[in-house]
């Protein structure tokens, strides 16, 4: 009888199988400058893909437009849209900055009159030491920063995407001479085009749902009269792709700032229990019925993808670790030594959806 050896062995793998996993994880910290741009760039690929779907249906002469004039159709736009946003958003925040002494001190007026009329004296003193402390206008500022650096890496974002593009029509050619063994080939493409089918459909419906509730937040806004409602429904599309706290946050907001440029908590009352109304409505109804069971991902599972891509990525790893996350399930759904971890990382168990043929 040989004697097993230890390079056979399940501790040796899981060593290799550990090493691997804090090399990937140092990687992505040390590298992360490098790294956001060419995922971003990725996912600017990916949109001009659902976008070249979309543009695929307008008919020229009885006929769909060349495949590169749809890419570039889609890139145009995407690229407006992004450009005018980020302009937008620049132009208020901006203007918040500068108008932030005038917001302070409405803000300290009304802390002033609710401390006096509750009898409660030097409130004000009390308040000004914390909110020096916590620098708000030092982290708007930083926030506008990382808005312009974005522009500034607009170019480069671009370049990615563009070659990714080049590199999509052969890509399908350089895997099938990889994996030539029989049955490979099939199953590599079958588990790409779930990962594409998935995420494709979860940005989709995510992108529908947060349009849908900017929109009608945008509303709400207007009737109140709360000073860059665009800017504060641009935040609340963008926030509503981080799961649980996204929505939070993105409520608080433009709540916070109506009672700095109102000094009254009624509007802010108004505008947080709107809001909140607006996101379960869609969040608990609307999205479920779209979006159904695509996506069955642990709840936390979520959490925990979303604590560490935060902070290995920042906000841009909170909007990505969802995607990510389904992309890797989807991965480890498709082979029987990683089934187990599959079914560990779903809501319910069931990973059959994510097997499926096709």
């Amino acid at each position: 009888m040989t004697e097993k050896r230890f390079t056979d062995s399940w501790l040796f793998k899981a060593l290799c199988a550990s090493l691997l996993l804090f090399l990937i994880i140092a990687c992505l910290i040390y590298f992360k400058d490098l790294l956001k741009p060419f995922a971003l760039g990725i996912l600017l690929w990916y949109l001009i893909k659902a976008f070249n779907g979309l543009i695929e249906k307008v008919k020229f002469k009885g006929k769909p437009l060349n495949l590169w004039v749809r890419r570039s159709l889609a890139l145009l736009i995407i690229l407006g849209i992004v450009q005018g946003s980020v302009a937008i958003f620049v132009s208020n925040m901006k203007q918040i900055i500068n108008n932030y002494s005038s917001y302070e001190s409405d803000f300290n007026l009304l802390v002033a009159q609710t401390g006096d009329s509750l009898g409660i004296t030097n409130v004000t003193d009390w308040l000004k030491q914390r909110t020096g402390e916590l620098d708000i206008r030092g982290f708007l500022k930083n926030i506008l920063t990382s808005a312009t650096t974005l522009v500034g890496n607009l170019f480069l974002i671009l370049i990615y995407a563009i070659f990714l593009s080049l590199e999509e029509n052969s890509f399908t050619k350089k895997l099938s001479l990889i994996f030539n063994k029989s049955g490979q080939v099939e199953n590599v493409n079958r588990l790409m085009n779930q990962i594409y089918h998935f995420t494709n459909k979860y940005i989709a419906v995510k992108a529908f749902v947060s349009l849908l509730t900017a929109a009608l937040s945008y509303v709400v806004l207007i009737i109140v009269g709360v000073d860059f409602a665009f800017l504060w429904s641009l935040l609340i599309f963008a926030l509503n792709f981080i799961p649980y706290i996204g929505s939070i946050i993105a409520t608080l907001l433009p709540a916070a700032f109506s009672i700095l440029q109102f000094g009254s908590l009624w509007p802010a009352l108004w505008v947080f229990v709107s809001i909140i109304v607006i996101q379960n409505i869609i969040g608990n109804y609307i999205e479920p019925k779209v979006l159904g069971k695509s996506l069955n991902i642990s709840p936390l599972v979520v959490i925990i993808t979303l604590a560490f891509w935060g902070y290995v990525w920042d906000l841009l790893g909170l909007l990505l670790a969802v995607p990510i996350t389904s992309i890797i399930l989807i991965t480890l759904a498709q082979f029987p030594a990683t089934e187990g971890i599959a079914i560990l990382m779903t809501e319910n168990g069931d990973i059959e959806n994510l097997q499926k043929k096709g």
